[in-house]
This record gives structure tokens, sequence and C-alpha cells, in this order.
């Protein structure tokens, strides 16, 4: 399914709304596919004084790519949930001295029967930072949660403008 520049921008501006930190980092979403998403970030509201990027942005930009295909998942799905970061790892690899995106190409599995049967499941999911074309600059990996909720008129995470098309 093709995503569009417009809602691209929308849920730019959504996630903006709902986490300050992303408008002051510039987040912006690229790509926003049912296995892949891709944020990018610009250089200059995470400048050290090393001239490079300041580790907390980087890992703010990271932790979104997988948090935010996880939400698509759920919503497409129709599936109240709250997801709760339990633990994460982050790793810088190398500076990073311009712009950069942060891309999670995939979700594993998701137990939706354990989820609706017991409540709760985990799961772990991994994104990648690029700066340019050159290796990963720094790795990320979230642990969540998935604790269903059944709904009660509010979406919590979910509460992005999704476009109806997603939905399966």
């Amino acid at each position: 399914m093709t995503v569009d520049a417009a809602d691209l921008l929308l849920l730019t501006e959504a996630l903006h709304d709902r986490i300050a930190m992303t408008r002051y980092l510039q987040v912006r979403l690229t790509a926003f596919e049912p296995e892949r998403i891709e944020l990018a970030a610009p250089l200059g509201p995470t400048l050290n004084h090393r001239g490079t990027a300041f580790g907390p942005g980087v890992f703010t930009t990271a932790a979104l790519a997988p948090w935010l295909l996880l939400v698509r998942w759920m919503w497409a799905r129709r599936i109240s949930a709250r997801i709760i970061l339990r633990h994460s790892e982050f790793r810088l690899h190398n500076p990073i001295a311009c712009d950069f995106r942060a891309t999670c190409h995939a979700l594993p599995p998701i137990e939706v029967d354990a989820l609706l049967d017991t409540g709760k499941t985990r799961l772990s999911a991994s994104a990648q930072v690029h700066a340019g074309d050159a290796e990963p600059a720094a790795t990320y990996t979230g642990h969540f949660t998935i604790v269903h909720a059944p709904s009660d008129g509010c979406e919590g995470d979910l509460a992005l403008p999704f476009p109806e098309a997603w939905r399966l």
C-alpha cells in the first residue's frame, strides 16, 4: 500500500502534538508501510559541542520507529492495547555528523491469542539509525509488554489519525 505525502504529514503533525520532544527534534515520518517505518531527523536540534548528534536525540528517534510500527499494527487490527516499554538497548556505533533516519523493517510475530486470552504479551523489536548510506550509526532494541485494554472509547496509544484504508 502506498502512503502519500499528505498522510505522512498529518501523522507527523499528530505525533508532534502528542509527543512534544518529536516537534523539538523535528522528527518526521518519511515512510510508514505495514512492515516498515522510516523517521528522519535533522542534525541541528541534536547538535552537541563536538558537532555531532547528541545521543539522547538519536535514541528518541530510534525508539519511536518500532513503537509506531507496533501502534499501527494494533490499530489496523482493531486491538485496543497499551504498549509499555519494559527496557531497551541502544548502541551508538559511529558519530553522526549529518541528518539521519531511523528505520524499523519488521515486527516479530505477535501472539494475539495470548494477548486476548491472558491480557498481555511481550515482544522485542529493533531499529537502525543511518546517516548517509554507511553502515548503521546506531542500533536500538525495545522490549515491550502489550497490555490488552478492552475498548472503553479511548484509543490511548492508538489515537493517531491513521487513514481508514490501513485497517485490515
